[in-house]
C-alpha cells in the first residue's frame, strides 16, 4: 500500500518539482529514506546535511537501488535528477513528521524515561500487535530526526503506534511531544543519566515530564509509583489535566505489582489479581517495563489475557539483557549477557542485581564481570563508580575487566583476591578478550554505548558460530 502521494508529500514539506517530473517512473511513495545504504525500491531518499556528512553525495547510489525520488536542498541537484526542492531537508523531514501525525487516526504512546524506554516500546508493541496494526520507533530513532523519520514512515490506516522520545537536555522531550501528540505517555523512571547536562536529578524529572506538554485532550499519564519523583510528575501531569495512572509496587498504583521474583531463566510476577504469570526470558527489571506496558493495555481497555501468552514468550532486544551461549565440547557452555547497550547508576545496578541473582542459580559456572564507564555523569562521575564496589563485593566474581578511567578505579578500590584487568579502551580489551574466554562461566557485559563495549558482542558471536560449525 502507498505510503505518501506526491499532492500530500509536497503539501506536508512545501517543496517544489522544478521539472515537474518528480514520480515520474513512479505513481506513489512506498517508504521514506535517509540512509542510501539500507534504501529499499519505490521509497524517496531524504538527503539531510549533518555535522560530518552531506546526503546530497549519495544521491546517485540511493537512485541506483531503486528510490523513487529525491528530496534536496540543491536546486542544481533537483533540477538533475528530477527531485523535489526545498530550503532545509531537515525541516521539511520534521514537517513529513508532524503531517503524518495529523492524519492518523489510531492511539499514540509515547515514552521516555531514564532507562527501559525501547525495552518497553518493544514489549507494548508487541503486545498492542495482538489488537491491531502497531508502527513504532525502529532502533534508538529517539530524537528530532529518528522521530519524524519514525512517523513519516506511520501507515495513516494503522491502528497503534508506539513512539520513544529521548533526551540530552532540557527542552528536547517537550519538542518531541508536541510533534509526536501522544493520547498515552508513559514516563519508565527517572534517575541521574545525562546528569553532566542537568544542575540536579530533579531538572532531570523536569526535562522527563516535557513529554506530558504534548498529550492530546483526555490524555492519559503513566507514572512508576516506586520512582523518588512520582509527586513531582503527577503534579507536572496533572498541570495539562492528564489522568494518572501509576504502575509499581506502592499501594496506591493502579497497576500493583504484588510479588515479583527471578525465576528458573526468566521471572515471575503477580500483579493485581494476577497470580504467577511466568515470563520466560526477561528478567525482574524487564518484567517492570511488562507492567508498564499492561497499564498501557487496561488503560486502551483491551483485554490483558491476550497478551499474556506473546509476553511470556518475548526474549529480551540484542545489547539489554540478550543472552548469548557458547557451547564447547563435552556439553560445557559459557553463558553471556549482552546487557552492553547503554549504561546508567540504576540500570547498571539493576544489572548486577540479576546477574547475581542468575549466578547464584549456576553456583559451578565462574563468574566473569565485564564493565565499561558509565558516561554523561559529570561531577559525580567518580562518586557514582566507587557506589558500585558494594555490590561487586556480593557478587565476588571470579574476574572482573574494565573498560575506562571510572571502572579502572573500581577495580583499584576492591582489593579482592580475584583476577582484575583495567583497559583504557576498546581496542586493547578486543585484542585480549578470548583469552579470557572458557567454559562454565556466566559473564556480564554493561557499559554505557559510548565506551564501545558493544563491540566485543561480534567476537562472541563468531565463537559461538565456529564451535557449531566444529561440533
Amino acid at each position: 500500500m502507498p505510503l505518501w502521494t506526491k499532492k500530500d508529500l509536497m503539501s506536508a514539506c512545501k517543496a517544489s518539482d522544478p521539472t515537474f517530473n518528480f514520480l515520474k517512473n513512479f505513481e506513489n511513495i512506498y517508504g521514506i529514506s535517509i540512509d542510501d545504504r539500507t534504501i529499499k525500491k519505490g521509497e524517496l531518499f531524504i538527503a539531510l546535511i549533518g555535522e560530518n556528512f552531506d546526503g546530497h553525495n549519495f544521491i546517485e547510489s540511493a537512485i541506483s537501488k531503486g528510490a523513487c525520488g529525491v528530496l534536496v536542498s540543491n536546486i542544481k541537484l533537483a533540477k538533475k535528477y528530477n527531485g523535489l526542492f526545498v530550503n532545509d531537508t531537515k525541516e521539511a523531514l520534521i514537517r513529513i513528521g508532524k503531517f503524518a501525525r495529523n492524519r492518523f487516526n489510531g492511539i499514540t504512546i509515547g515514552i521516555t524515561g531514564s532507562s527501559g524506554k525501547t525495552s518497553t516500546n518493544y514489549l507494548l508493541s508487541n503486545a498492542l500487535n495482538q489488537f491491531g496494526k502497531t508502527h513504532k520507533t525502529f532502533g534508538n530513532n529517539n530524537n528530532i530526526i529518528g522521530l519524524s523519520l519514525t512517523l513519516s514512515r506511520l501507515p495513516y490506516d494503522f491502528n497503534f503506534c508506539v513512539l520513544e522520545l529521548g533526551m540530552n537536555n532540557s527542552g528536547e522531550i517537550r519538542e518531541l511531544s508536541n510533534i509526536a501528540k501522544p493520547n498515552i505517555a508513559i514516563i519508565t523512571n527517572v534517575s541521574n543519566s545525562h546528569i553532566q547536562n542537568f544542575k540536579n536529578e530533579k531538572e532531570i524529572a523536569k526535562a522527563k515530564s516535557e513529554i506530558f506538554f504534548g498529550l492530546e485532550k483526555d490524555g492519559v499519564a503513566i507514572i512508576n509509583s516506586d520512582n523518588n519523583w512520582k509527586d513531582f510528575l503527577i503534579t507536572e501531569a496533572k498541570k495539562v489535566n492528564a489522568k494518572i495512572h501509576l504502575f509499581g509496587y506502592s499501594e496506591i498504583s493502579n497497576t500493583q505489582i504484588i510479588k515479583l521474583v527471578a525465576e528458573k531463566e526468566g521471572s515471575t510476577v503477580c500483579y493485581d489479581k494476577i497470580k504467577n504469570w511466568h515470563l520466560k526470558y526477561l528478567n525482574t527489571t524487564q518484567a517492570e517495563n511488562v507492567i508498564a506496558s499492561i497499564s498501557v493495555i487496561k488503560e486502551l481497555k483491551l483485554p490483558t489475557n491476550k497478551v499474556k501468552k506473546v509476553i511470556s514468550n518475548l526474549k529480551p532486544l540484542p545489547g539489554r539483557g540478550e543472552k548469548l551461549i557458547i557451547n564447547f565440547d563435552n556439553e560445557q557452555k559459557t553463558i553471556i549477557i549482552d546487557d552492553s547497550y547503554n549504561a546508567n547508576p540504576a540500570s547498571m545496578k539493576a544489572a548486577l542485581y540479576n546477574f547475581n541473582n542468575l549466578r547464584i542459580k549456576h553456583p559451578e559456572f565462574e563468574a566473569v564481570v565485564i564493565i565499561g564507564d558509565m558516561l554523561e555523569l559529570g561531577n559525580s562521575a567518580t562518586k557514582m563508580h566507587l557506589n558500585l564496589v558494594p555490590i561487586l563485593k556480593c557478587i565476588n566474581p571470579n574476574l572482573i575487566l574494565t573498560l575506562g578511567k571510572f571502572t579502572k578505579k573500581i577495580n583499584e578500590k576492591l582489593n579482592l583476591p580475584i583476577k582484575c584487568h583495567s583497559y583504557v579502551e576498546i581496542n586493547e580489551l578486543i585484542k585480549d578478550i578470548k583469552k579470557f574466554i572458557r567454559p562454565n562461566q556466566i559473564i556480564l557485559l554493561k557499559g554505557s554505548n559510548g565506551t564501545g563495549l558493544w563491540k566485543l558482542v561480534p567476537i562472541f558471536k563468531n565463537i559461538i558460530q565456529e564451535n557449531a560449525n566444529a561440533a
